[in-house]
């Protein structure tokens, strides 16, 4: 019982530093872990137990998105029912990592022309979870509700870049998340031309 209490305590505070170092960060991208410890409302020393060093916390930012990744793939049922009603479920999940994306697609480590190993890996690993997108594209194409004439890559991209641009738009105050989440879908199915009345 007792070892069940403290996995489960350990559990809670990593989960509580992982989250306020996504917030920290995502606003402030020099912030420190003292600054992280502060936001957790835990020690310096716990957090340092924890992850030692900012790299070994940005990693375990980063497994983490992949694992939520995969949960919000999977909530999504991107097999099932209609290829439109699929994205519309999955860029609504997506969104719900907005911060985690921001934080993580505009960390330095990961922007560089020649990623280090774990990055690379990390990619790699992206690639993987997001297959079943990749899917739901093609069948979209297949069902005449997502242009055959774009690639299933460019797709991939915009997707995820377009949750990455509303989410800066939550962070400057410019849309609410509510808004935010209606601009992405509205602009992922028609763009911003508005519509003519010919044919």
């Amino acid at each position: 019982m007792t070892d069940t209490v403290e996995s489960g305590s350990r559990s809670r505070t990593r989960r509580a530093i992982l989250d306020a170092a996504v917030r920290v960060f995502a606003q402030r991208r020099a912030a420190s872990l003292a600054d992280v410890a502060a936001e957790a409302n835990v020690a310096r020393s716990t957090l340092h137990r924890y992850f030692p060093d900012r790299a070994e916390l940005v990693q375990a930012l980063a497994d983490d998105l992949l694992a939520a990744f995969d949960r919000v793939i999977t909530e999504a049922e991107t097999a099932e029912g209609p290829a439109r009603d699929a994205l519309q479920r999955l860029i609504g999940g997506y969104l719900e990592l907005g911060q985690r994306i921001y934080f993580l697609f505009s960390e330095p480590s990961f922007n560089q022309p020649d990623p280090d190993s774990e990055v690379a890996k990390f990619f790699e690993k992206l690639d993987r979870v997001c297959k079943p997108v990749e899917v739901l594209i093609v069948r979209g194409q297949h069902e005449g509700v997502i242009a055959t004439n774009m690639t299933v890559d460019w797709i991939m991209r915009m997707l995820l870049w377009m949750v990455f641009i509303g989410w800066d738009a939550v962070e400057d105050k410019a849309l609410t998340r509510l808004q935010a989440q209606a601009t992405v879908l509205q602009t992922i199915e028609s763009g911003i031309l508005a519509p003519t009345d010919g044919p």
